[in-house]
């Protein structure tokens, strides 16, 4: 008898303490209760809900015909009128989980038990936030060998060859990134002087200010985690802070109240990713986690209701990067709610050595899966300190690990808009340093973001640039990045006017690297021009841009107010070529500034000709700079030995000589 009484004594320590006082509740519907002829009303009268970036993101994982459906309805109104009807007062409203969240009573839990329109009943889950303990790590001050200096955030860059893509010009630009945190104080910390900031929303007070409020009894260290985990994603200030993705448009959503005595609550996690997705995020960052009230069971990626929404998200096409938790040390050992969505990027964290740090949640899944999916930096992280305008400190945490993996997320959107969130994860996996043999420690390993962005192939940065003209015409330009050699009979760019076919123009680099150009002819002002552009590499992959073109495409008004106008060349010139010394080819241009005829010989050491690039070619226009490739062969098609040569431009009385490198490569000799 006394062992029965224990088993029961036990049995109750696990029932949410209820009695007579009040304890917050997921309350689910069995279903949305409209009418079948309802639905499809429904169904195109939520798009006005909905931001048209929304719909464009939903467009690249759903048929165009159900960018809506019936879990985006609202919930129907006669069941929240008889819930209220006894006395129930919702707090939070989710159409996905097609459920609200209320603190209930033992006594309306029995009355809502009885109602047949509901489904079930269970706890709201809670964790209380903790910082796990940084050890003592000496940085050593490194050599700054990229376009930026990262300063004390050069580690947690490196490791994952951010510096490398930034090189390049990406920073995030055309991706919004939602975060679900604390709060943020962003308005004066020089570290987001540049952060673009589309909206916030205070889910906990129903309010849009996301950083502290005395108004709202925000405790003092309230925002200072949001603070920490947007910073170390998009802060920029040269010399101590960079973000992988400080060029990308925020959304904010604070979530997550710290006061002692509110635990941390999923419902308006819940509510937060459900407004972010409907805003038009492309990647969302989540540093938080739950499972109070879950068993390691229930991590299955089928129980928590934060999991639900979070791969409710991903299906229709946000990219969720949420961290594994800091359970490591602890009993509970593995990975938190939402990390265990089967289509979640869970992070991990390892130190600035690519050890991974103890605290470091770990894998399976409870059904199996291999979590984390991968590892970033996630001790002592520079990060901007809240409430100073210039302070900066150390953090630990896979909340850490997770907004930087975030960034990269957007680097790799950035490159690749087209991308669903499936092959993102699947580019952020398949690069990282175990893709060969992942494990649930480090899961596919520690990202590469420079080996991410170049997974899908070649890609063209966002938008062209157009310059016009008076006698030329425009001038459209584009960058093009590939792993490998373009190859230059395959670059174009197709324009059309109104009621034209498209027609093909060649692309030829332009003076900056990676920048290809063309002239558009002359067209009347004021009309529209239609234009994409096609390239391929020697890997075979071909692409066009924008990705669905000619069905999409990019457009301007001829000699529009708004583009830049460009002069041309004012004296013949000759270009120093590129690259110089060089192995394989290299570039030269040159402007002419009237119709004239000209030569281009390249010239040994001796002052033997070696090559004619150009023999008294006659210029017509000036279409300007010119260009020629060489390839290292004479006038016989012979491969010249590595040494130093010369090449001259001749125009009437204009002759201008450089002096370029060229190393044969050794499989040549």
């Amino acid at each position: 008898m006394r062992n029965r009484l224990v088993i029961i004594f036990l049995a109750l320590l696990s029932i949410p303490c209820i009695g007579w006082s009040q304890q917050k509740y997921w309350i689910f519907f069995k279903d949305k209760g409209y009418a079948d002829n309802e639905k499809y009303i429904l169904m195109e009268a939520e798009k006005e809900n909905f931001s048209q970036r929304a719909l464009s993101r939903r467009a690249k994982v759903l048929p165009k015909d159900e960018l809506t459906g019936e879990d985006d309805f609202p919930l129907f109104q006669p069941y929240l009128e008889k819930l209220n009807s006894l006395g129930i007062k919702t707090i939070i409203q989710s159409r996905w989980l097609n459920a609200i969240s209320a603190n209930l009573t033992m006594d309306q839990i029995n009355q809502i038990e009885k109602l047949v329109f509901i489904s079930k009943i269970k706890p709201v889950s809670q964790h209380k936030r903790d910082f796990p303990p940084q050890p003592s790590i000496k940085f050593l001050a490194k050599p700054q060998v990229y376009k930026f200096d990262y300063g004390p955030s050069l580690d947690q860059n490196e490791m994952m060859r951010v510096p490398e893509v930034h090189d390049l010009g990406l920073e995030g630009s055309d991706v919004i990134v939602g975060m679900l945190d604390t709060g943020y104080d962003y308005k004066f910390h020089e570290a987001f002087s540049q952060l673009d900031v589309i909206t916030e929303y205070d889910f906990i007070n129903d309010d849009s200010t996301t950083q502290n409020e005395p108004d709202d009894n925000d405790v003092s260290s309230q925002h200072n985690h949001g603070t920490y985990t947007l910073s170390a994603l998009g802060g920029f200030k040269e010399g101590q802070l960079i973000g992988p993705a400080f060029g990308a448009s925020f959304l904010l959503a604070k979530t997550e109240d710290i006061r002692s005595e509110t635990p941390v609550e999923e419902d308006y996690w819940v509510a937060g990713i459900e407004w972010l997705e409907r805003m038009g995020a492309d990647v969302v960052n989540s540093s938080l986690g739950y499972n109070d009230w879950y068993t390691y069971a229930d991590m299955d990626g089928r129980t928590a209701v934060t999991t639900i929404a979070a791969d409710k998200a991903v299906e229709k096409g946000v990219v969720v990067v949420n961290s594994m938790g800091n359970e490591g040390n602890s009993s509970w050992y593995h990975m938190i709610a939402p990390a265990d969505g089967f289509n979640v990027i869970s992070a991990g964290a390892v130190y600035n050595t690519g050890e991974l740090v103890g605290f470091s949640s770990r894998g399976p899944t409870y059904d199996g899966r291999t979590k984390p999916d991968v590892v970033a930096m996630g001790s002592n992280v520079y990060s901007a300190e809240p409430s100073t305008t210039d302070g900066y400190r150390r953090v630990g945490g896979t909340s850490l690990s997770s907004p930087l993996t975030a960034g990269v997320a957007a680097l790799v959107l950035q490159t690749h808009p087209y991308l669903s969130p499936f092959q993102v994860r699947e580019a952020l996996r398949e690069t990282a340093d175990r893709a060969q043999n992942p494990d649930n420690e480090y899961g596919w390993g520690l990202v590469n973001a420079y080996e991410a962005i170049f997974y899908h192939g070649l890609f063209f940065n966002s938008m062209p640039e157009i310059f016009s003209n008076e006698q030329l015409g425009h001038l459209v330009t584009i960058k093009i990045f590939s792993k490998y050699e373009l190859k230059t009979d395959s670059l174009f760019v197709y324009y059309a006017a109104p009621n034209e076919d498209f027609t093909e123009l060649q692309l030829t680099p332009s003076q900056e690297q990676n920048e290809y150009q063309a002239w558009i002819p002359l067209k009347p002002a004021g009309t529209e021009i239609k234009f994409y552009f096609s390239a391929a590499d020697i890997s075979g992959d071909l692409k066009f841009h924008p990705h669905k073109a000619p069905e999409s495409y990019f457009s301007f008004f001829a000699f529009d107010s708004t583009i830049t106008p460009v002069e041309p060349p004012e004296e013949f010139r000759l270009y120093q070529n590129y690259p110089n010394p060089f192995v394989s080819s290299t570039t030269i241009k040159y402007d002419i500034i009237v119709p004239a005829s000209v030569t281009l010989i390249i010239y040994n050491i001796r002052g033997q000709q070696v090559r004619k690039l150009v023999d008294d070619e006659y210029h017509q226009q000036n279409p300007f700079p010119y260009q020629k490739v060489w390839d290292g062969r004479d006038d016989k098609e012979r491969l010249v030995a590595s040494g130093i040569y010369f090449y001259r431009l001749k125009s009437g009385k204009f002759s201008s000589t450089k002096r370029m490198v060229f190393l044969r490569g050794k499989s040549e000799y």
